[in-house]
C-alpha cells in the first residue's frame, strides 16, 4: 500500500502565519467598522440637536426692554387767592383767620366766612376795639351808630364792600353823642348805615352834631387808596368835612343838612402796604 507522506515543515510554517495575519486583519477591520458606525450616529444627532437649538432660539420671543415710567415731577400746589380756593385746597378748613396770598403772592391774613356753603373774605379792624370805624346818622336827640368790626373784602381787587354788614353792630356809645337803641329806633327810617357814610340831620337846630364816619386801617396791612376822593349830597348841606391822614391810615368825614351824606366817591380802594 502506497504510505502517505506528511506535508514538509517549511510549508506548514508559512501557512500558519498567513492565517495568523488573516485573522489579526479580520479584527481590525471590524474593529474599524465597528468604531465607525459608533461615531457617526453621535454626530449626526449633535448636528440635529444644533439645528433644533437654533430654531427653537429663532422662535423664541423677544423680550421688549422694560417700560420705565416716566418719573412724575413734583408740582406745588397753588397757593390759595380766595376763601374759595382754601376751600377746595383744605376741606376742613373752618370760618376764622386764613392766610390768603395776594394775586398768589402776597400773603395777608383775612377773616374766611361762610367756609361750608359761600365762602367770603374779610378785612378785621383792629381799631374798631378802641371805638374807631364807624358811621353816624346824627340827630338832635341822638344818633344811630353803626360800627365795623370787618369789612367785606375782594382780594383780587381790594375794595370794600361798604353795604355788607354781615360784622356791623350798633353801638351802644360814641363821644359826643347819645345813642339811639333799641325800640327808639321804630320812629326812623334808616337804622343803620353802610361802611364810610355820614349823615347829618340838624332838623333846623344850630347845635345839632354832625353826621360822622371813620376808616382806620391801622393794624392792617393796607392803607387806602391816595387817589380816593369825597361826594356829598342830601338837602341843605353844610360843614362838610373829609380828612386823610397822611399815611393813609385814617378817613374822617363830617355833614350836617337836613339830611346831609357824605361819603367815598367811587369804590374803597384799598392798598397793600409792605409792613
Amino acid at each position: 500500500m502506497p504510505q502517505i507522506r506528511p506535508a514538509s515543515q517549511p510549508f506548514l510554517t508559512w501557512l500558519l502565519v498567513v492565517g495568523g495575519a488573516l485573522v489579526v486583519l479580520a479584527f481590525y477591520l471590524g474593529y474599524v467598522l465597528l468604531h465607525q458606525n459608533a461615531i457617526a450616529p453621535d454626530k449626526a444627532e449633535a448636528t440635529t440637536i444644533a439645528l433644533i437649538a437654533t430654531q427653537i432660539a429663532t422662535l423664541q420671543p423677544t423680550m421688549p426692554p422694560p417700560t420705565r415710567l416716566p418719573t412724575a415731577t413734583p408740582t406745588s400746589m397753588p397757593r390759595p387767592n380766595s376763601c374759595a380756593m382754601l376751600k377746595e385746597q383744605q376741606p376742613r378748613a373752618e370760618d376764622g383767620p386764613q392766610t390768603i396770598y395776594l394775586q398768589g403772592r402776597t400773603a395777608v391774613t383775612l377773616y374766611c366766612h361762610n367756609m361750608d356753603t359761600t365762602p367770603q373774605e374779610y378785612l378785621t379792624l383792629p381799631a374798631t376795639a378802641n371805638g374807631a370805624n364807624y358811621s353816624v346818622i346824627s340827630y338832635p336827640e341822638g344818633a344811630i351808630i353803626t360800627q365795623y368790626e370787618k369789612v367785606r373784602l375782594n382780594p383780587s381787587s381790594l375794595i370794600v364792600d361798604p353795604t355788607d354788614m354781615t360784622f356791623a353792630t350798633l353801638a351802644e356809645s360814641l363821644a359826643g353823642y347819645n345813642s339811639i337803641m333799641g325800640e327808639q329806633l321804630e320812629g326812623y327810617p334808616v337804622t343803620a348805615s353802610d361802611f364810610a357814610l355820614a349823615t347829618g340831620c340838624h332838623r333846623n337846630q344850630p347845635d345839632a352834631p354832625l353826621g360822622r364816619a371813620n376808616i382806620d386801617l391801622t393794624g392792617t396791612p393796607f392803607v387806602v387808596s391816595p387817589d380816593i376822593m369825597f361826594t356829598s349830597y342830601g338837602g341843605d348841606v353844610q360843614e362838610t368835612l373829609s380828612e386823610v391822614s397822611a399815611d393813609g391810615k385814617v378817613v374822617n368825614l363830617a355833614v350836617n343838612g337836613r339830611c346831609g351824606v357824605i361819603q367815598p366817591a367811587g369804590p374803597i380802594q384799598l392798598v397793600y402796604q409792605q409792613p
